[in-house]
């Protein structure tokens, strides 16, 4: 056969490895003059220093040298160069040694001495398609990988603009039931906030406090099927308006039960106004049944009640608003949740700010 030269852009790089100089010096020859790039020492410790330093697409190893063999290299390689193929040559007649190397899957061929000149070629081209094949597959593996990264990025970016989106509605139409009360500074917002400090400092988990955040924030959203008659009624209601209006927390409740998202916020939408010993409704709730997120609320939203400025009322200083709350403890609030309240009563009244709220600028 005549031998023709490989036309190549990039020649590939082959490392050959054995301790007989003619053996070496015939394989350098014959693949130079194919078009490849090659380099040849005389032992495993030398082609490991040229591994160390050049990037080769395939190696020609002789198995029996002094000091460390060729499967000793291959068993290496396999460790710290898994993708690069490797070619062992031997002359023992007795082939089962390289057998077993391929077999394993360490390495890719074998060649006999001795070989002919197209053994040799067509052996180190299959090599270096194997090793091509390797290096393109890894290519489409990173590839897929940055693609999968960047499709999650893509999602989570979605999903926290849904989520931001989704926020800002919930927060909209919860201030339009507010401007229907006529209940100013933004008092839903306010008290999600306020209970989110007391969440924290109950250690609440971060799926608790989220849970927290929207019930809170989305107290009395079933007020908006109370009719205008009732909700804003000036005077006090009669005990059949008053039966009406109790249908708010169950009505909240069915609104966003059904909201995969909400669902943990229905509960404390459904008890935001059980009390403690059991005279709340409407479900009539005593202690520890009524939700955690429920405990905290009630205490929070009566502080408020008491702190804010309203058009029938001015604000209760925070000491009288706080001797309240500690009244009230073991009736209509946990006195766990109370203690709570009074480490964190000095931060709720700076967050919200309660003495200059709602008062024009002078």
């Amino acid at each position: 056969m005549t031998m023709e030269k490989i036309q190549q852009k990039h020649p590939a790089q082959i490392l050959i490895v054995d301790d007989d100089d003619g053996i070496r010096r015939l394989v350098y020859t014959l693949l130079t003059n194919a078009g490849y790039q090659a380099d040849a020492v005389e032992d495993a410790l030398e082609a490991q220093k040229q591994l160390a330093n050049k990037n080769y697409d395939a190696v020609i190893s002789d198995i029996m040298m002094p000091g460390m063999s060729g499967i000793d290299l291959l068993k290496d390689l396999q460790q710290n160069m898994p993708d690069l193929p490797v070619i062992l040559m031997t002359g023992n007649p007795d082939l089962g040694t390289a057998a077993k190397a391929i077999r394993t899957g360490s390495a890719v061929d074998y060649l006999s001495k001795p070989f002919s000149t197209d053994q040799i070629l067509q052996t180190v081209k299959r090599a270096v398609e194997i090793k091509k094949f390797r290096d393109d597959n890894r290519r489409l593996t990173a590839e897929n990988e940055r693609y999968r990264l960047h499709l999650e990025a893509v999602v989570e970016e979605k999903s926290a603009e849904l989520v931001k989106a989704h926020d800002f509605t919930l927060e909209a139409m919860v201030a339009m039931l507010d401007a229907r009360e006529k209940a100013t500074g933004q008092h839903s917002v306010r008290v999600r906030n306020l209970s989110l400090i007391l969440g924290q400092a109950l250690g609440l988990s971060s799926a608790e406090l989220d849970a927290l955040a929207r019930g809170t924030l989305l107290h009395d959203i079933g007020k908006i099927a109370t009719p205008d008659a009732i909700l804003l009624k000036p005077g006090k209601l009669t005990e059949e308006e008053w039966v009406i209006m109790k249908t708010h927390a169950q009505a909240g409740y069915d609104i966003v039960q059904s909201s995969e998202r909400l669902a943990l916020a229905a509960e404390l939408i459904l008890s935001h106004h059980e009390k403690f010993n059991g005279s709340g409704y409407p479900r009539g709730l005593k202690g520890k049944e009524i939700c955690l997120g429920a405990r905290i609320f009630s205490v929070v939203d009566a502080y408020d009640a008491m702190r804010s400025v309203r058009v029938y009322k001015g604000p209760i200083p925070a000491d009288e608003a706080v001797e309240e709350i500690v009244r009230c403890g073991g009736a209509h609030f946990d006195p766990d949740v109370v203690q709570v309240f009074l480490t964190c009563q000095p931060e709720l009244e700076e967050v919200a700010g309660w003495d200059t709220l709602d008062n024009p600028p002078s």
